[in-house]
């Protein structure tokens, strides 16, 4: 094992950072292209209505599984005119910032910085959302940060000689763990992770990472501490949204019905994905360098095109094929863990050492296994999630990879490990790199993306026609029928509406569509009328705006403004009047209503 950096790493890291560069520019390039009214939208909205005024439990009957909005909110309130594009690089830039951190930790622990461009280059494009769904900081990219954040201070914890530091960052490691849970309350499972660590330290005999009783009281203490004061501070406000959260979740058969939901596609290429992982592994382990290389290009070549294909046709495509590439690179990770850990259990069970990079593995695995099967059941993407905490499984497959080459003892090892996990992990770096780029999620794909959007929150954003019109139309009716801080009404599925127009939701709920019951949406309107939240101007929009593949643009009508009896609807009509209409075409509008009380009603109807 070396103990000092090796003079032959320097070309192959300036390859490396080449690579990672490029990488980089495009990833920055990507951030300005595509235009969604509904998740980021919504997950905008959540943290910009508590910088302008709202509180985040009286003015919500739900919401409490999801506090990113309190770390958010602060970024509202230093820059308050911040725009969509940058959120979105202030997260690309954080990335880098946690990428930078991470790999220092890793480089103090084996001396070896050559693989580290390489191993990080997926994440210097797509950041810390590598399903390309949406790039900004919210409650799934939080955990992401977070997670590395945590392994980073438990690194540097590891390795320090002092005390003092050793204990500070056992502290910062805790107090990451806090912050994954407020971020995304369900991942509170996370605590278990340096109970673990600790158990492993004393069973698998980590001599290169001991870990005392008293080292795991520093790391759960900030957590302990912080919950306890934070549910002494909302009291019993904060477990009434929960009780409401869970029940408004479960009465959606979407949550209630595939809570748990093993998607038999994706079990497929999770056995695919060990199958060209342990010919990977033996491939290296039985095979002669020249031959085994020559085995793993092959490999190589079979992985992209079973990815692209799928499988020659024979598996299903996701989601109408939106994707199929970022599930293969969830399929290999999770692949590889259940490998990881077969091959960890047997190394204990015969008693033979680890190695350090052994050693340095399971560290790495332990946090992103427990996060990545958290996420895998609950999450609403499935077993995507797993995607959104692949950074730590990504470097552990490098480190498991190298291990095992050290055992051979060749003379170019690094670079050799390097020239192997390239073929391993390029096929899936590359596909959903591709992915990322071609998809902006409910969008036109940049290349179609022709429209620049030149003021308010959107503003530097390239999109479609469309949209572009249908933003402009939106701002037109908020100026000339409302003023700041009046209150507003946008559904089906378009909370974007509130940034865009810069007007207060009046329902507690923005991300409105009828899955959740008439009794909900009953509840949210009392509460708007009690807390004196009237909307002086409402959007409806009878289908949700999104593109959608071919051959349809948009999907079906959810609703018939005209006919449909739901609270909200029926509140509009009662207590509104229509002022406006966007026309995309004879069966395809959306509607502007404002208060009865309101002077001087002129139209300023809009037709594509």
């Amino acid at each position: 094992m070396e103990t000092r950096p090796s003079h032959h790493q320097m070309p192959v890291f300036i390859i490396g950072m080449i690579l990672f560069a490029a990488a980089s520019c495009l990833g920055w390039m990507k951030l300005q292209y595509g235009f969604n009214f509904t998740d980021e939208g919504y997950l905008a909205t959540e943290s910009w209505r508590l910088a302008v005024g709202d509180h985040f439990l009286d003015d919500k009957i739900t919401g409490a599984f999801r506090h990113y909005t309190l770390i958010n909110v602060m970024i509202y309130k230093i820059y308050p005119d911040i725009s969509l594009l940058q959120l979105r690089q202030l997260q690309f830039i954080i990335t880098l910032s946690a990428l930078l951190i991470f790999s220092i930790a890793l480089f103090r622990q084996s001396r070896q910085y050559a693989w580290l461009p390489f191993i990080f280059s997926l994440f210097a494009f797509t950041g810390l959302d590598p399903v390309g769904l949406i790039s900004n900081m919210y409650y799934q990219t939080y955990p992401h940060l977070f997670l590395i954040l945590y392994l980073s201070f438990m690194l540097f914890g590891f390795q320090s000689n002092s005390p003092t530091i050793k204990k500070s960052f056992y502290l910062l490691s805790g107090l990451c763990l806090w912050a994954m849970t407020l971020s995304l309350l369900y991942l509170g499972l996370i605590i278990v992770v340096p109970v673990i660590i600790f158990v492993f330290s004393k069973k698998f005999k980590l001599k290169d990472y001991p870990f005392t009783f008293k080292e795991l009281l520093y790391v759960l203490s900030p957590f302990t501490i912080c919950w306890i004061l934070f549910i002494a501070i909302f009291n019993k406000s904060y477990l009434l949204n929960i009780f409401n959260s869970l029940n408004v979740i479960l009465s959606q058969s979407h949550y209630s019905e595939d809570l748990v939901n093993f998607n038999s596609e994706q079990i497929k290429r999770i056995i695919l994905s060990m199958a060209f992982l342990s010919c990977f592994f033996a491939a290296i382990k039985k095979l002669p360098v020249h031959f085994f290389s020559v085995t793993c290009i092959v490999l190589s070549i079979l992985i992209t095109l079973t990815i692209n294909t799928p499988l020659f046709n024979f598996l299903i495509p996701y989601y109408d094929g939106w994707f199929v590439r970022p599930m293969w690179f969830s399929a290999m990770l999770m692949g590889f863990t259940i490998l990881f850990w077969i091959y960890t259990i047997r190394i204990f069970v015969l008693k033979r050492i680890f190695s350090k990079k052994e050693e340095l593995s399971i560290i790495l695995m332990v946090p992103f296994t427990i996060c990545a099967c958290t996420m895998y059941i609950f999450s609403g993407i499935g077993s995507m999630a797993v995607c959104q905490a692949s950074i730590p499984a990504t470097a552990a497959i490098l480190c498991f990879f190298e291990s095992t080459l050290n055992k051979l003892n060749l003379r170019y090892r690094h670079q050799v490990a390097i020239f192997v996990s390239i073929l391993l992990l390029g096929p899936f770096y590359y596909t959903t790199a591709r992915h990322d780029w071609d998809f902006t999620f409910y969008d036109v794909p940049p290349k179609h993306a022709n429209v620049r959007i030149e003021t308010g929150f959107g503003r530097g954003i390239y999109t479609n026609k469309i949209y572009s019109m249908l933003y402009n139309w939106l701002v037109t009716n908020a100026d000339y029928f409302s003023q700041p801080g009046d209150y507003a009404i946008s559904y089906v599925v378009s909370p974007m509406v509130h940034m865009i127009t810069g007007l207060r939701p009046a329902l507690d709920d923005t991300f409105i569509f009828f899955d959740k019951s008439n009794n909900y949406f009953e509840k949210c309107i009392t509460k708007m009328e009690q807390r004196g939240r009237k909307p002086k101007i409402a959007f409806i929009f009878e289908r949700t705006p999104i593109f959608i593949r071919r051959p349809r643009i948009f999907p079906n009508k959810q609703i018939d403004f005209a006919s449909s009896n739901d609270p909200i609807s029926m509140y509009i009509k009662k207590h509104m009047t229509p002022v406006s209409r966007f026309t995309i075409s004879d069966d395809h509008v959306v509607r502007c209503y404002v208060d009865y009380n309101l002077k001087n009603i002129q139209d300023t109807s809009q037709t594509l």
